[in-house]
């Protein structure tokens, strides 16, 4: 296959031998009519070896002739290619020419791509407008809620909050409840614990003991359970003693036992029926 470039617009044509030696190589352009020499600019493309003998014909034709005959520039492109097929000059280059022993291109493999399902959108249904009405019932029912629990939790928040204490306390006088201090039995120890029978009365027992709080906040006063034993180990009498019993006096109004803090009590006991020869203290909350 031969291919010939116009020298005025680059434009390229496919030729064939016979075109070319019809004017001794010179033809117009059928783009811009200008008239070039085909021989030129020509192109051999594989397995064709036309162009080549063209040329070294041509040149042989040079040699043998000192001056050449003018050309006829009215030839057309028409007239002397009349089968002449144009080339876009922005097409890309044909590949280079390949030889018979280089082995054939690979087929280009075809790979089919993930292909994506169509996407469906959903509009959410419109909303309808919340009443007042609802929205103040939520909000009183959150208001109970809330209400109920501080009631039920109360002692547990002032321990928390000790700030809260005096307001909480200023309610439930209206309400004639309380708000408890902490109650935790097993963070409350005994100490030094002795019961004794009072001299010159035999009839009497003189008990003495420590409570020391061990919590980190304050804890109301306990009562005591207190268990006289016989020569053979039976009880013989139990009393439950409440902190007016042991104190002596009846407590203050928010009167509880410090963190950290001890309290130390003596009592005195009528036993005029038993002869005590042991005892057991138990430390509770009613």
């Amino acid at each position: 296959m031969l291919i010939t470039t116009c020298s005025h617009c680059r434009a390229r044509f496919r030729v064939t031998p016979q075109q070319l030696n019809t004017k001794q190589g010179q033809v117009r352009c059928g783009r811009c009519h200008q008239v070039f020499n085909g021989f030129e600019a020509l192109e051999r493309f594989p397995d064709d070896d036309t162009g080549a003998r063209l040329l070294a014909a041509r040149e042989a034709e040079e040699a043998s002739s000192a001056s050449p005959q003018a050309v006829d520039l009215d030839l057309s492109v028409e007239e002397a290619m009349p089968e002449i097929e144009t080339i876009d000059p922005e097409a890309p280059p044909l590949p280079p020419a390949r030889s018979a022993s280089e082995p054939p291109p690979a087929a280009p493999r075809l790979t089919r791509g993930p292909t994506s399902a169509p996407e469906l959108t959903l509009e959410p249904p419109p909303r309808k407008p919340v009443s007042r009405a609802w929205s103040f019932g939520v909000m009183l029912l959150a208001t109970v809620l809330v209400l109920e629990l501080a009631y039920a939790y109360r002692g547990p928040i002032a321990q928390r909050y000790p700030a809260l204490r005096a307001p909480m306390e200023a309610v439930c006088a209206h309400l004639e409840c309380s708000v408890p201090w902490s109650r935790e039995e097993a963070l409350l120890k005994l100490e030094d614990s002795e019961l004794l029978e009072v001299p010159g009365k035999p009839t009497e027992i003189a008990l003495g003991a420590r409570v020391r709080n061990l919590a980190s906040v304050a804890q109301e006063y306990p009562h005591i359970e207190l268990t006289l034993t016989d020569l053979t180990g039976q009880a013989a009498m139990r009393r439950v003693l409440r902190p007016t019993d042991y104190l002596g006096r009846p407590l203050a109004q928010g009167e509880v036992i410090p963190p950290g803090a001890e309290v130390a009590l003596q009592l005195r006991l009528e036993t005029p029926r038993i002869k005590a020869t042991g005892y057991e203290l138990l430390l509770f909350y009613p």
